[in-house]
């Protein structure tokens, strides 16, 4: 058989495209199947077990006030990077131990603690319009905060004013003045004398619920709070915390009492102190201590009450987060 030069040309291509393609398969094979088992081994060992507690101070079947911790956002929607214990939202660690469907009712600071209500989501319908109207209308928020400052302004004893108003517009996040008022109580407080810190503490509760407002406020009566990153003192706050162990993400703004009422609930919800602020209160500040627990308690403030029930409940949230480089 005589084939010409066109078929011989068309038979060398097709051979040699046949071995090209057979081998080229087979070596690629042969290296990503391992790299499908490393990905594989990598995010079996990346997913962990991260376990904590809430803590349920009050409850109905409609609601729960939870205890949040200093350092811990309510709630975000997108993870970014690997999760840790202190990362994962007080929403996502709520419905995790109850086991249902969660709302919040309203928000805390990522650097502040207290009292967080939340409703349950229903099939006959959600709660948490009914309560966050209630909450604007007609709640009373007690906070406790820690301020620099004695309790002394333009020679005025703040402590001798009892329950007093500051009434001043505030700018929200995007510039746009609005009206905010806060009721203040000086509690306690002591100069800077024989080398304790000046500070104060103080109660707050707020009638509008403005950005930043009990912060704004107090910083604009000079007794910014303490850790306040935004609006309080840089230096009296690295001085807290290099010397006297203040957290790094903590501004000493704590919600203790949340009161609120309606015709169909009553909501009456306590926190104790968060252990950060009281150790700072029991070490740096014993005489504001002694001064303040029988003003409080005047209030309904208890900072500590091992009588109290609260129900304590654990969660297990997996962390199935993959390392970054793959």
């Amino acid at each position: 058989m005589c084939w010409s030069p066109g078929v011989v040309s068309r038979v060398l291509l097709f051979a040699c495209l046949h071995f090209y393609l057979t081998h080229s398969f087979t070596a690629s094979r042969t290296a990503v199947q391992p790299l499908r088992n490393t990905v594989r081994t990598f995010a079996t060992e990346a997913a962990v077990q991260i376990e904590g507690n809430i803590t349920i101070v009050a409850k109905s079947d409609d609601y729960l006030v939870v205890d949040k911790p200093p350092s811990v956002v309510c709630h975000h929607s997108e993870w970014t990077g690997s999760r840790s214990q202190q990362e994962i939202p007080m929403l996502q660690r709520v419905r995790q131990a109850v086991g249902s469907r969660i709302n919040l009712v309203h928000r805390l600071d990522r650097v502040c603690s207290g009292c967080l209500l939340v409703t349950y989501q229903k099939d006959d319908g959600d709660m948490t319009a009914i309560f966050s109207q209630a909450m604007a209308e007609n709640a009373t928020k007690t906070y406790i905060a820690l301020v620099r400052g004695e309790g002394i302004l333009h020679g005025e004893d703040l402590k001798q004013k009892g329950w007093f108003l500051v009434d001043r517009p505030i700018k929200n996040e995007r510039g746009v003045l609005h009206e905010a008022s806060t009721w203040f109580r000086f509690v306690a407080g002591q100069p800077e004398v024989d080398g304790q810190p000046r500070a104060s503490l103080v109660l707050a509760r707020p009638r509008t619920g403005r950005w930043h407002q009990i912060r704004r406020h107090l910083n604009g009566l000079s007794h910014p709070i303490l850790g306040d990153s935004s609006h309080g003192n840089s230096k009296v706050n690295q001085e807290w915390r290099s010397q006297r162990g203040m957290l790094p993400e903590r501004t000493c703004l704590h919600l203790a009492r949340l009161q609120l009422s309606t015709e169909t609930f009553q909501i009456d919800a306590r926190s104790n102190l968060a252990p950060d602020m009281l150790k700072l209160l029991q070490v740096h500040l014993p005489a504001v201590l002694e001064e303040a627990l029988p003003l409080l308690h005047e209030e309904g403030i208890t900072l500590v009450d091992n009588d109290r029930e609260v129900e304590i409940l654990p969660y297990t949230i997996a962390d199935e987060t993959q390392p970054n480089d793959i």
